[in-house]
């Protein structure tokens, strides 16, 4: 039985992840300030959890050396009291310094020093790319110049510096995996993919609501398939790349708002369409498919379904 130890466990795409390792028979040990908000009392019974805070080094090193693991998993970001990723680090810069560079720069060197080194795998993001105007066609892909307009995007370049660092001057074997916007059950706070999360809640409520939704394309991706990807790029046996882009599909909350209603007949929301003035840039993840085989689960339509199927079991 191979050995996880993974930061950032206990959120939103973290306790999906989680799930998704101890499925697969894995040992899971979960590292952070606290299970909540999103791991219950059944996952806390079949993981080890061990309290502590990334942003200081000592707490990250004990840690690591009792879990004694065979891989590491890096999710832990900053994430303030709730707002969304991108809005916490713009509100407290010093914080989101402190967890997703800081914390991340503890984790690497714990790792390092390790007798027997572990591999790692992390959470980058699309928010390292700017606006669709800097790229050819308004689309990104591994190579592409890094051009963040959030400080959240900047910690994330910054993170991926301190990677590619300690793989060429330590040796460490690391990858990056850059996430889409993430959707899905278990999405609890406010940010960009909120108003997503409210438009299925809306839906299962059969609440008569009118939703002004934007219509730019967002990269998107269903949160079980994010959850498999890092399960996929630890199975691995090949040797993997620095920097991967993760894609699911591109859509926009109208496109998502009229599939939710053609798979879930009894949503009873208006959909009024909105241009926001927002140009996200596209980005391909052909690369990680082509090299490691990794494909997804879910469309836009099936994933859908199923995060309707997920809130209906909540309600019941």
């Amino acid at each position: 039985m191979s050995a996880i130890f993974i930061t950032g466990g206990s959120g939103f795409v973290g306790a999906h992840v989680v799930r998704a390792f101890v499925r697969e028979g894995w040992a899971v040990t979960v590292f952070g300030p606290s299970p909540e908000p999103c791991l219950t009392q059944k996952d806390l019974s079949e993981i080890t959890f061990l309290p502590g805070s990334i942003a200081e080094a000592g707490s990250v090193a004990d840690a690591i050396n009792t879990a004694n693991p065979d891989f590491v998993l890096g999710l832990a970001a900053y994430g303030g009291t709730g707002d969304g990723l991108l809005a916490s680090a713009a509100k407290n810069e010093s914080s989101a310094l402190a967890v997703n560079v800081q914390g991340f720069h503890h984790l690497l060197t714990s790792c390092s020093e390790l007798t027997k080194r572990p591999k790692v795998i992390w959470a980058s993001t699309f928010a390292v790319f700017g606006d669709a105007s800097a790229y050819p066609g308004g689309i990104a892909n591994e190579f592409s110049l890094r051009k963040p307009d959030s400080f959240y995007g900047l910690t994330k370049v910054l993170a991926e510096d301190l990677a590619n660092f300690f793989r060429e001057k330590h040796k460490l074997e690391i990858t990056g995996i850059r996430l889409p916007l993430v959707f899905g059950p278990g999405l609890w706070y406010k940010g960009v993919a909120n108003q997503i999360r409210e438009l299925f809640e809306i839906a299962v409520q059969g609440l008569p609501t009118e939703l002004e939704l934007a219509t730019e394309p967002v990269e998107l991706m269903y949160v079980k398939d994010v959850a498999k990807a890092f399960v996929h790029a630890a199975k691995y046996a090949g040797l993997l790349d620095p920097i991967y882009n993760l894609t699911g599909f591109p859509s926009s909350p109208v496109s998502i708002a009229e599939a939710v209603k053609t798979v879930f007949p009894g949503a009873n929301f208006k959909i009024l369409p909105t241009k926001t003035g927002q140009s996200y840039s596209l980005v391909n993840g052909d690369k990680l498919r082509l090299e490691t085989g990794f494909t997804p689960d879910f469309n836009l339509e099936t994933a859908c379904k199923d995060y309707v199927q997920e809130l209906r079991k909540i309600e019941k």
